[in-house]
């Protein structure tokens, strides 16, 4: 009789968290601001547009997992970071990351916390490596598909400057963005 009563909890539970899941896809545009450690001397502009695609699926209303791709050089690639008159710095993201979401006022309002990691390719540096992604944000729920999203996420990666092979420096960059997104649930 308990194994009848705790299947039927178990049931019960798998279709509460069932009915509050599922996939959805986004579309997110604002502003970055790249931090170099130091590797040139001066930026002539350390801040450009970005543009956020991404889908991921609702395990819960309290955990999601997210694909994600950034450009942080929304409009084209002489729109990145100006490091001098020559040059101009382009970087893109994938990144697989996991959300933690905290509900308000019967599901319409969501606040949440972001991990993930992926990789950074660097126009510019010709280079790719390995992405850290922290981020918090907030979504406010219009009907039972739409959201629209506030969030802030910080990308953090190490560069190695090998163009002296007896002196490789390391730095560890930083980009943080703010941006705003459209969020359609399936």
């Amino acid at each position: 009789m308990i194994k009848i009563i705790l299947s039927f909890f178990m049931l019960c539970s798998v279709a509460y968290a069932d009915r509050d899941g599922g996939p959805y896809i986004g579309v997110g545009y604002g502003i970055s601001k790249y931090s170099n450690d130091g590797l040139y001397d001066t930026l002539y502009e350390d801040t450009s547009e970005a543009l956020t695609l991404y889908g991921g699926a609702y395990i819960n209303k309290h955990l999601s997992v997210e694909l994600g791709y950034v450009s942080f050089d929304a409009k084209n690639y002489a729109d990145g970071y100006v490091v001098d008159e020559n040059k101009t710095l382009g970087f893109g993201v994938i990144s697989v990351s996991t959300l933690a979401h905290y509900p308000f006022f019967d599901d319409s309002l969501d606040v949440y916390i972001r991990f993930g990691v992926g990789e950074m390719s660097l126009s510019g540096l010709e280079k790719s490596g390995f992405v850290m992604q922290y981020g918090l944000g907030v979504g406010v729920r219009i009907d039972e598909t739409l959201s629209i999203k506030m969030a802030y996420d910080l990308y953090r990666f190490n560069y190695d400057d090998e163009s002296d092979a007896s002196n490789i420096v390391g730095y560890k960059m930083e980009i943080d963005y703010i941006y705003s997104a459209i969020e359609v649930q399936f």
